[in-house]
C-alpha cells in the first residue's frame, strides 16, 4: 500500500513538472527585437548554428548586430562570410573582418565595406595584419567608400595594413568619435586631411604610420592621442585643448604645439633617447599642468640638461622605468642623477622608479668610501609613496634611495624591492638573479633600514 502511494505521488510531481514546464516562457516566443538581442550576445558562428534548433529559429540569427569575422590564414575560405553578409538583415553595430588579407581581395573587401555603411554600423574594423612574416601587398582602400554619405553612422573605425587611396577632397569621418590607423603609408598631409573633418573625436591612434614626418592636430575634443612606433616622426604640433591623456612610444621627439598643451597625463616609451633629457627639453614648458608621467628608457649616458630647469609644480605621480645599460667598468650613467626630479617636482606625491641593470654589477660596501650625494639638498614637503624596484645594492642606487629616505619630510611608505619590475628585451636571462637579488637585500636592510629612523622602510626579500 505505501509503495502505492509512492507511486502516486511520484506521478502527481511529475504532471505537475510537466505542466510547470509546458506553461514557462519559451524562447521562440520572445518578441523578435529581445531574441536579436540575447543572439547578438554569441559570436556570429554559434548565431548561425541555432538555426538547426527548429524551423522558428531558421533565420532568427539573421538580425545579429555583432559581426566578428576572423581568419588566421590565407587558406581559410571566406565563403561563409558571403552567405551571412547576404542573408543578414536589419541594422548592425559593430563589424570586423580580421586576417591576413592583401591586395588579392580587394572587390571581396570593398563589398564588405558597402555592406558595413549600407547595414549603418556604428563601428567598422579592417585588421588586415598577416599572422605569418610572409610578405602581402596591403590591400588597397578607396575613401570615397567612406565618404560623407556613407560614414554618416560610423562612431569608431579601426584601419590596419591597408593601402589609403586618398580622394582630391575627401568630407568622410565627420561622427567618428575613435580612429585608429596601424601598419599603412601616409603622409603628413594625408593624415591631417583624413582627421580633419572628424570635429567630435575623442581618441586617436596611430601605429606604425612609415610616412609621417610631423604630426599637426588641431582639436577642440580629442581626449585621447597614442602615437607608437612611427620611426620617422621628428615633430609633434599639436594644439589639443582638452587633451587628458598623450601616449608616445618611438625615438626622441619634438614636442612643438603651437600653445601649451593642457594634457595631464602622458607616458612616454622612448628609443635611443636619454631619459632626463626628454622630460626637461621635450617637455618641460609645454606641458604645465601634467599630473602623471611615465616613463620608459634604455640609458645609455648621462643627461645633458639646461642650466634652469623647468619646474613640473602640477606633478603629483611619477613612474621611471629604466633600462640601465653598459657594465660595471664602462657604465656612463649615474642613477643619482634622477634625484633632480625631486627637485623639478616640488608637489610630487608618489614615485615609482623601476630599473633593470643588465650588466655585472658590484654591491655596495664601505670600503668604496662614503655614499655620494647630489649636488642639491632640497626638503621635500609632499612625497609619501615611493616604490623602488631592480635595487641590486650598487653605490649610485644606495645614493639615490638615502637622498629620497632622508629628504622627504612627510614620508609615509618606502618600499625596496631588489627584483626588478622593469625586463630588458635584450637581456631576459639576468632577470631576478638570485645572487643580485641578495645583495639587494643585504645592501638595503644594512644600510638603509639603518637609517631609517621613522619605520618607513620595507625591504621586499625572497620570503615576502
Amino acid at each position: 500500500m505505501a509503495k502505492r502511494q509512492m507511486g502516486s505521488e511520484n506521478t502527481c510531481t511529475h504532471r505537475t513538472m510537466v505542466k510547470r514546464k509546458g506553461s514557462g516562457l519559451q524562447l521562440a516566443s520572445l518578441p523578435t527585437d529581445i531574441l536579436c538581442k540575447i543572439l547578438s550576445q554569441l559570436p556570429i558562428k554559434e548565431a548561425v548554428r541555432t538555426s538547426i534548433l527548429s524551423a522558428q529559429w531558421r533565420y532568427a540569427w539573421c538580425c545579429h548586430s555583432n559581426l566578428d569575422f576572423s581568419f588566421r590564414f590565407e587558406q581559410e575560405s571566406t565563403e561563409g562570410v558571403e552567405s551571412v553578409l547576404q542573408q543578414h538583415s536589419g541594422l548592425v553595430d559593430n563589424i570586423q573582418f580580421v586576417g591576413p588579407f592583401g591586395d588579392e581581395q580587394r572587390e571581396q573587401i570593398e563589398r564588405w565595406v558597402n555592406f558595413a555603411t549600407a547595414s549603418k554600423a556604428k563601428q567598422l574594423i579592417l585588421d588586415f595584419s598577416p599572422a605569418r612574416p610572409k610578405k602581402l601587398e596591403p590591400c588597397g582602400l578607396d575613401l570615397q567608400l567612406l565618404d560623407e554619405s556613407n560614414s554618416l553612422h560610423l562612431r569608431a573605425i579601426k584601419l590596419c595594413r591597408v593601402s589609403l587611396k586618398m580622394p582630391l577632397v575627401f568630407k568622410g569621418f565627420q561622427k567618428l568619435r575613435w580612429i585608429y590607423l596601424a601598419d599603412m603609408d601616409i603622409t603628413d598631409e594625408g593624415l591631417k586631411s583624413l582627421i580633419s573633418n572628424s570635429t567630435v573625436l575623442e581618441f586617436l591612434g596611430i601605429a606604425g604610420i612609415t610616412g609621417l614626418r610631423t604630426l599637426q592636430i588641431s582639436s577642440d575634443t580629442l581626449q585621447h592621442l597614442q602615437v607608437y612606433d612611427c620611426h620617422r616622426l621628428g615633430e609633434m604640433e599639436l594644439n589639443i585643448l582638452g587633451l587628458v591623456k598623450l601616449e608616445y612610444r618611438g625615438p626622441r621627439v619634438l614636442l612643438s604645439p603651437p600653445g601649451t598643451l593642457l594634457t595631464t597625463n602622458i607616458r612616454m616609451e622612448l628609443v635611443d633617447a636619454c631619459s632626463l633629457e626628454c622630460i626637461f627639453i621635450d617637455l618641460g614648458n609645454n606641458v604645465p599642468d601634467l599630473e602623471t608621467l611615465t616613463v620608459k628608457c634604455t640609458e645609455w649616458k648621462r643627461p645633458e640638461l639646461p642650466r634652469n630647469l623647468h619646474s613640473f609644480v602640477h606633478l603629483k605621480h611619477l613612474s621611471m622605468e629604466l633600462n640601465i645599460a653598459g657594465n660595471i667598468w664602462n657604465r656612463k650613467t649615474d642613477i643619482l642623477d634622477f634625484a633632480v626630479l625631486l627637485v623639478a617636482a616640488p608637489f610630487l606625491e608618489k614615485l615609482g622608479f623601476h630599473m633593470f641593470v643588465g650588466c655585472e654589477h658590484q654591491r655596495y660596501s664601505t670600503e668604496e668610501g662614503n655614499v655620494r650625494s647630489p649636488p642639491y639638498s632640497e626638503p621635500h614637503i609632499h612625497l609619501r609613496t615611493v616604490e623602488i624596484t631592480g635595487f641590486y645594492g650598487q653605490k649610485d642606487q644606495l645614493g639615490l634611495a638615502l637622498h629620497i629616505l632622508e629628504n622627504s619630510v612627510v614620508l609615509e611608505e618606502m618600499e625596496i624591492n631588489p627584483s626588478p619590475a622593469v625586463l630588458a628585451a635584450d637581456r631576459p636571462w639576468l632577470m631576478g638573479v638570485p645572487a643580485y637579488v641578495m645583495d639587494g637585500c643585504q645592501v638595503a636592510l644594512q644600510f638603509l633600514r639603518g637609517r631609517d629612523h621613522r619605520n618607513v622602510v620595507r625591504v621586499v626579500t625572497s620570503s615576502d
